[in-house]
């Protein structure tokens, strides 16, 4: 890498902290989890490291589950876990670097990831400049759509606890929604539906690796040990044991599907009469760790009455789209240095 250029893109997706440089694209994934000593805003554990501890730890230490529907949930967690990845990825350098963070819609996200660039981006010196850039717009760059045209992109993302829909044109967000739900939500969702309709309370564990493997309207579900239901006592007196069906899976998934797809109908009905027409003739296109659920996104384009075309990834095409953007910062909004006292 060059001793004048160390620009980094940051990216929170996923569950995850992503780092990508413009001349080393290969990302550094650092799943969002910080083990914490008690009482204390001291980090003893990262990552996958500190997610491995989750349930075992002992009581002097707390594994901190950083992201919150995609945004930091505990301000310091988010700060140690910030500190480590560009420790990590630190490279020696005549300028401090400028980093470039993609940032999901409203205020209160801004407000959120503005709030830990500040303190250790900018005001400690960390970085040279820090821009923004929205989620969507960054994602949409990840996936390689030419978004600086004004046709009309739609894109969605769905990962383990929050959604993001996002209309772009000519550069810009014309639209944007975005809210708690994900693969977990879903679990819940039908975990709930059949507690309340069959009295029956399965494992979550089973039911998200069914969901990942199966997925959802994907055929006849293998049998997955515990999932059997009972359903009553047979002509020998005998309880009789039935598999539930992906189509019932199914069924327990639509307050998440529908919470879903009314978000994204409220945000297309904001647009002109003569922009929903152009979006009706485009594919929405969908990540997100999420949306690896087998029959997801068809399921989600019959409830949008939209084609849904999944864009299958292993990381967030937010930090590529972030990494792509380095070359671009002048355009973008950059965050201004503490005022001197």
């Amino acid at each position: 890498m060059s001793l004048f250029s160390n620009d980094i893109a940051i990216s929170l997706a996923d569950d995850s902290f992503l780092f990508s440089t413009r001349e080393h694209p290969e990302p550094l994934v650092i799943p969002a989890y910080v083990a914490m000593q008690a009482g204390t805003n001291r980090a003893l554990a990262y990552g996958a490291e500190a997610k491995a501890m989750l349930g075992k730890a002992p009581e002097n230490i707390t594994v901190v589950r950083v992201l919150i529907e995609g945004m930091p949930g505990n301000y310091e967690a988010a700060l140690a876990l910030l500190r480590h990845g560009m420790k990590k990825l630190h490279v020696r350098s005549i300028v401090r670097p400028r980093v470039i963070v993609p940032v999901p819609p409203g205020d209160p996200g801004n407000s959120a990831i503005k709030k830990m660039v500040m303190k250790h981006l900018v005001a400690t010196g960390g970085a040279r400049e820090v821009y923004l850039i929205d989620m969507g717009v960054a994602t949409a760059i990840g996936m390689k759509l030419e978004i600086q045209k004004p046709e009309l992109h739609a894109v969605l993302s769905v990962s383990d606890d929050w959604f993001e829909f996002t209309v772009i044109s000519l550069s810009g967000v014309l639209a944007s929604a975005g809210g708690a739900i994900g693969t977990k939500t879903f679990v819940e969702d039908a975990r709930n539906h059949f507690i309340v309709s069959r009295q029956f309370k399965p494992d979550l564990q089973p039911l998200e690796d069914l969901l990942m493997s199966v997925g959802i309207n994907a055929g006849a579900a293998s049998a997955v040990q515990g999932w059997e239901v009972w359903t009553g006592k047979s002509g020998q007196g005998g309880m009789t044991g039935q598999l539930l069906s992906p189509a019932e899976i199914t069924t327990g998934l639509m307050p998440s599907l529908v919470r879903i797809t009314e978000r994204i109908k409220n945000t297309i009905r904001s647009l002109t009469h003569e922009q929903q027409s152009d979006l009706a003739r485009a594919t929405i296109h969908a990540t997100g760790s999420a949306m690896a659920i087998p029959g997801l996104a068809q399921t989600l384009a019959n409830q949008l009455g939209m084609a849904v075309t999944p864009f299958p990834a292993t990381v967030h095409p937010s930090i590529d789209g972030c990494r792509l953007a380095l070359d671009e910062l002048k355009f973008l909004r950059q965050v201004a240095p503490p005022k001197r006292r």
